[in-house]
């Protein structure tokens, strides 16, 4: 029998999974390029909803629909394994902090490859208001197709 408690642990698979390689877009490290577009809106922080499908900066959304869907999509994957409904979810939000404060536990084993310290938070509220979030974070460069290798198949 599914429980509402499952989801912290869908929270921290959605919120490693977008720190890891393979959230891609366009052939690139997604944090990379949602830290450009980031700093190009002089901001520091990006949301993504995927309960509404929408980015807080701008009207991007047609830009980065093809990351929404792909987020959208672990999430549906990880909510079917489980047999939970998603009539349960009210919001799931994922802020990517860029400039963040230095976190040693985080931070620490990045520094050595430069970039800034970033985190990102997962945050599910359900539809009983309760609120399940988990948060880790690494360091980041905004996004420089000259210094970046693009994944192959693009």
């Amino acid at each position: 029998m599914a429980r509402r408690k499952q989801l912290k642990g869908i929270a921290g698979n959605l919120v490693q999974w977008c720190l890891s390689r393979s959230f891609d877009y366009e052939g690139y490290w997604a944090i990379g390029k949602l830290y450009k577009h980031a700093d190009a809106n002089d901001t520091d922080e990006f949301v993504i909803n995927l309960v509404d499908q929408f980015v807080s900066i701008d009207a991007e959304d047609i830009e980065f629909s093809p990351a929404i869907k792909l987020l959208s999509s672990i999430l549906k994957r990880d909510l079917e394994s489980r047999k939970i409904p998603s009539g349960w979810l009210r919001d799931v939000s994922i802020t990517f902090k860029f400039d963040a404060e230095y976190k040693h536990k985080y931070h620490y084993w990045g520094s050595a490859l430069g970039g800034k310290p970033f985190m990102c938070s997962v945050k599910i509220t359900t539809d009983l208001g309760k609120t399940y979030s988990k948060e880790c974070g690494c360091n980041v460069w905004v996004h420089n197709p000259k210094r970046e290798q693009r994944r192959n198949g693009f």
